[in-house]
């Protein structure tokens, strides 16, 4: 008797082989765009803490996070809040995100021993400032303008790693810029690095103070903190402009956005990061990883989801807390410039 063999013949494993393929390529796209959703959502989450830390701010002090100084200063434990505080609103804000031990890094230490305890502060990644759909929450190298601050030059360039973050405060609808000085500590009382406040109308600017009651145009109709834009190309190696700092610095384009461009004039709409796009006329912008558009977190802590293709009248009040009857002529003819 002849025993028949049993098994594929190559025809019937290729078409096998095809049909899985086939399967494994209708699926991916489902698993990809499940666990995107997974990471926006993570993402969202992310604002609403922020935004309730702001709020909790606002409760216990009364009023808004500052600023701090400028990009040159750094968050120090002994100075309190308000204007008197260097560091900026990522730093302000560390005790109602339930950091209080890295916020008090330094405290009542000489100035040799502060700085170490801050340059552990500013390596420290903090997940809740990182949006998932962009990059992991990690140190990043410092690559760019020498020293991080006048109060951390042991932190330079080529040397040093910080934590960074996905996430711009509004600085409001006017002048987008950062002060230039404050290289020395006689020229932070005044000068010409704070002559720029009376330019600022969002939530919070260099030294501000601003009370809910100054949000004339309403909680519910006014950013406190959006995604920001960055240059793919850029994640991770600390060159783009608007992501070469800390989440501890002053104000500064790291961690204050805009919904004006000041070199040409006219409203800087969100975008969806873009590889080889950024730098001039993206700095001061707010942005995101996500497709179809980015997320906010208002003054009344909610949390919306805004299209890149905003009406562009509807974005500019976003970012003013006082703009009320201002109209895209008024910011042509150079408002407030």
């Amino acid at each position: 008797m002849k025993h028949r063999i049993k098994g594929f013949t190559l025809v019937e494993l290729l078409v096998v082989i095809a049909i899985i393929g086939i399967l494994v390529a209708l699926l991916l796209p489902a698993v990809q765009a499940a666990r995107e959703a997974a990471r926006r959502t993570q993402c969202r989450n992310h604002l609403k803490n922020i935004g309730l830390a702001w709020l909790n701010h606002e409760s216990a002090h009364k009023f808004l996070p500052s600023s701090g100084w400028t990009w040159r200063w750094q968050g120090d434990p002994d100075q309190g809040v308000g204007e008197k505080q260097p560091g900026g609103w990522g730093y302000n804000i560390l005790p109602f995100l339930e950091e209080t031990g890295l916020r008090d890094l330094g405290t009542g230490m000489a100035a040799a021993a502060k700085e170490q305890a801050m340059l552990i502060a500013v390596g420290t990644p903090i997940q809740v400032f990182n949006c998932p759909s962009r990059r992991e929450s990690l140190a990043y190298p410092l690559v760019r303008n020498g020293d991080l601050a006048e109060n951390l030059r042991s932190c330079r360039a080529g040397s040093c790693n910080v934590a960074r973050s996905d996430y711009q405060a509004n600085s409001g609808s006017i002048y987008c810029h950062e002060p230039d000085g404050g290289a020395a500590g006689s020229t932070i009382a005044s000068g010409l690095a704070w002559n720029f406040q009376t330019q600022q109308n969002g939530v919070t600017h260099a030294k501000s103070e601003i009370r809910l009651g100054q949000i004339i145009d309403g909680t519910s109709k006014t950013m406190m903190v959006g995604e920001k834009y960055i240059n793919p190309d850029w994640y991770t190696d600390g060159n783009d402009p608007a992501d070469d700092q800390n989440i501890f610095v002053g104000h500064d384009r790291d961690m204050n956005g805009y919904t004006v461009d000041i070199s040409i004039r006219d409203v800087a709409l969100p975008e969806q990061d873009r590889i080889g796009v950024g730098d001039a006329g993206y700095s001061w912008r707010f942005g995101s990883a996500h497709p179809g558009g980015i997320h906010i977190v208002l003054v009344d802590g909610s949390v919306q989801s805004i299209e890149y293709d905003i009406d562009p009248l509807v974005w500019l009040k976003y970012g003013g807390r006082d703009d009320g009857d201002v109209t895209l002529a008024d910011i042509a003819s150079g408002w407030h410039w």
